[in-house]
């Protein structure tokens, strides 16, 4: 803040552009009677310029409704998008185990596994594969507690298409069009939207 360049004012009248044109946006919540927690996670591979570092996003949903989603710069720069993809899951799976715990402390009972969608092949491969490989040496071992989650059934994997992964709001600078579409399935409501 203490030096602005133009690309930083360029961004700032992007959101706040957004934010103008969005007053009514809001999150409707649906009964759609069942309690089921799917998350979906991304990232984008080394997508900071200063840094080299990914973006962490995810977006957990209990019950068909979006509850929980954050964004985040990873902590060290990853060598591969497998390696960025697979410490979004790992942040994503402590996400889903603290939404279970909450949901268990309120009395809430689920069905698990939870399911945890992911665009990336090579990230689910590695989740899945017990078989420690030389490539893998390289990702921390505390990322792997993924592997337990998956063995204690508390989490289950899945591929999702590119399109239709939501995390992406979260990870990557989009057009307005795919803004709005990722909005409406993550269950944003404008109030103000002729009927």
């Amino acid at each position: 803040m203490a030096s602005p360049t133009v690309a930083q004012w360029e961004a700032l009248e992007h959101i706040l552009y957004y934010l103008k044109g969005s007053p009514g946006r809001g999150l409707l919540y649906t009964d759609y009677g069942h309690t089921k927690i799917e998350c979906f996670c991304d990232a984008d591979h080394a997508g900071s310029k200063a840094t080299r570092r990914s973006t962490t996003g995810y977006c957990v949903f209990v019950g068909g409704n979006l509850i929980s989603w954050r964004s985040k710069k990873q902590g060290i720069v990853s060598k591969s998008s497998a390696e960025a993809e697979y410490r979004a899951m790992s942040q994503s799976v402590q996400e889903i185990v603290w939404v279970l715990q909450l949901m268990k402390e309120i009395g809430i009972t689920t069905v698990l596994p939870a399911k945890l969608w992911c665009d990336n092949k090579a990230a689910l491969h590695i989740a899945s594969n017990s078989v420690f490989h030389e490539r893998t040496k390289h990702i921390e071992i505390d990322c792997h507690f993924i592997r337990d989650k998956i063995k204690e059934n508390v989490v289950s994997t899945g591929h999702v298409r590119s399109d239709d992964q939501l995390a992406d709001l979260l990870t990557k600078a989009l057009n307005g069009t795919r803004v709005e579409y990722l909005c409406n399935k993550l269950g944003m409501t404008n109030i103000y939207a002729p009927t």
